[in-house]
């Protein structure tokens, strides 16, 4: 390269240079929370409350949200759309009010992101706390003195139907007079009602954890419980059975079943 005392010279970084717009700079993309959301159950009629669900940030998504229906069996889903400077997303969810009782309701919200968007807090519940009280429970004795070998019966009635399965289980309590023993029911019926006791040696049933249960499915009113007694060749004078029924609930009141057993005809 020619060169002499004077001139100008260029240093040009080609490496370093590139044509066209300088690197997007990131952007955050709106988020999804969901919230819960505790509400009156009511004695009727139907109405819709929002369920909470925040947006932070900015920009335009969509989210898919899903409630749970009140059967809790399925579920209603809805496409929601996600606007700039949105801080909500509406989920309308509609509530029935009635006088049955029930558990609890607890129905599932959930979101999932379809574009645009992120969702942080993805699932919670929408609650219905029950505000109505227990059915009450009459016993009616069916078959309540029986010989050796029969069958002791009495049925169960709600005085109303529940929304939610229901459970009416009954303990022998000691009676007045001689008790029923383990050896005098059907050994099959004994182990199917208790949790690994053997039925010898004889003893009597309220010492044991044998207990009857009468399951009620939604809707569902009445139902029977029984005890299968067995004969002996023993001369005994006649036993007798008690049980306390109530649900499982541990201030529900309980009613009493009774039943006299005699000795099998000779």
């Amino acid at each position: 390269m020619p060169h002499g005392g004077s001139g100008q010279a260029w240093l040009i970084d080609a490496h370093g240079w590139a044509p066209g717009l300088p690197d997007p700079r990131p952007v955050a993309l709106p988020r999804v929370d969901m919230g819960a959301l505790t509400v009156e159950e009511g004695d009727s009629g139907t109405r819709t409350v929002r369920f909470p669900v925040t947006v932070t940030g900015d920009g335009t998504g969509s989210v898919r949200v899903f409630v749970q229906d009140e059967d809790g069996r399925a579920y209603t889903e809805r496409l929601v759309a996600i606007e700039p400077g949105q801080h909500e997303v509406v989920v309308p969810v509609q509530v029935t009010g009635n006088t049955r009782w029930s558990f609890d309701a607890k129905r599932v919200v959930q979101a999932k992101v379809v574009r645009g968007a992120v969702v942080g807090h993805y699932t919670d519940r929408l609650v219905v706390p029950n505000d109505d009280p227990e059915p009450t429970l009459v016993v009616t004795p069916v078959a309540d003195s029986v010989s050796e070998g029969g069958t002791l019966v009495w049925r169960v009635t709600l005085s109303s139907p529940t929304d939610s399965n229901y459970t009416v289980t009954g303990k022998p309590i000691a009676p007045d007079g001689v008790e029923l023993s383990t050896t005098d029911v059907d050994e099959t019926w004994f182990r199917q009602r208790v949790y690994q006791e053997d039925p010898l040696p004889s003893r009597p049933l309220s010492t044991t954890g044998v207990q009857v249960t009468a399951y009620f499915m939604r809707g569902e009113v009445t139902k029977e419980v029984s005890v299968l007694t067995v004969v002996d060749a023993e001369a005994e004078p006649a036993e007798r059975i008690r049980f306390d029924l109530s649900s499982l609930r541990p201030d529900s009141p309980r009613v009493s079943a009774y039943g006299t057993v005699t000795d099998a005809a000779p």
